[in-house]
C-alpha cells in the first residue's frame, strides 16, 4: 500500500526534520505516518486517535502497508497518550485553533519536551497564536497550502520566548507577514477580499452588535492590507 498525500499533508511532511520520531495527533487514516516511514523521513511514528472507528481504520491501513514495526497506534485524547521525550516532533492538524491550544495546555510536560510542533488549525488562527505566545512558544515558520480552492495555514512552533509581539503577529502571523511567495500572496489577497465582503454590508447596520463587528473586521482588514 503506497500512500500519496494531499497538498496540505505534503507541506506538513516537508517541515518534519528527517530522523525525528514523530507523533501524529488525530491521525484519522494514518496516511501521514505511513508516508513518513515509506519516504524515509521517520522510522518511528506514534499515531493517536480519540475515537475507536478512525483508530480501527488507521490500524488496518498500517497493516496493509506492512509497517506495524514502525508505526504504533494509541487510543486517547490529544497528547495524553504520550510521555515526555517519546518523540521529537508532534503534528496536530485539522482541528480548530482553540482545540489545538487546549490540547497543548492539557499536556504541558509533553508539549514542553517536544523539539517541534507542527500545527494546522482549521479556524481561529489568531486565537491559537495568542495562546501559544502566552504559553511561551515561538512560531519559527509559517506557510500556506491550497487544496480544493481552500487555504490552510501551517505553523512550526518551538518552546522558546516569542519576543516582542504585536497585533499583526497575532492576526496574520509573525512569519506570514514577511513572506512573499506566490501562494502566501494569494492567501493575503483572499483574506482581504473576504474581509471586504464582511465589512461592506455591516456599514449599513446601525445596531450596537453590528458596529462592534464592523470595528473588528475593519481592524483585521487594515492589518492584512498593511502586509500586502
Amino acid at each position: 500500500m503506497k500512500v500519496h498525500l494531499n497538498d496540505r499533508l505534503l507541506l506538513i511532511a516537508g517541515m518534519i526534520p528527517r530522523g525525528h520520531a514523530v507523533a501524529d495527533i488525530g491521525t484519522d487514516h494514518a496516511y501521514l505516518p505511513i508516508y513518513l516511514v515509506q519516504e524515509g523521513i521517520s522510522t518511528r511514528v506514534i499515531a493517536t486517535e480519540i475515537t475507536r472507528g478512525p483508530l480501527k481504520r488507521a490500524i488496518i491501513n498500517v497493516k496493509k502497508a506492512g509497517l506495524e514495526n514502525f508505526i504504533e497506534m494509541r487510543h486517547g485524547p490529544g497528547l495524553k497518550p504520550l510521555s515526555p521525550g517519546e518523540v521529537r516532533t508532534a503534528v496536530i492538524a485539522g482541528m480548530g485553533g482553540e482545540t489545538i491550544a487546549g490540547i497543548i495546555k492539557d499536556s504541558r510536560p509533553v508539549a514542553d519536551s517536544l523539539e517541534l510542533m507542527l500545527l494546522q488549525p482549521m479556524r481561529n488562527q489568531p486565537e491559537l497564536r495568542r495562546q501559544l505566545f502566552s504559553m511561551g512558544f515561538k512560531i519559527i515558520e509559517e506557510d500556506v497550502a491550497i487544496e480544493d480552492s481552500r487555504y490552510y495555514e501551517i505553523m512550526a512552533v518551538q518552546r522558546q520566548t516569542p519576543g516582542s509581539i504585536d497585533d499583526i503577529d497575532i492576526t496574520v502571523g509573525p512569519v506570514l507577514r514577511k513572506k512573499r511567495t506566490p501562494v502566501v500572496l494569494r492567501y493575503i489577497e483572499h483574506k482581504i477580499a473576504v474581509l471586504e465582503g464582511l465589512v461592506q454590508p455591516l456599514r449599513a447596520i446601525n445596531t450596537a452588535s453590528g458596529q462592534k463587528a464592523l470595528e473588528k473586521y475593519e481592524r483585521e482588514l487594515k492589518m492584512w492590507k498593511e502586509v500586502l
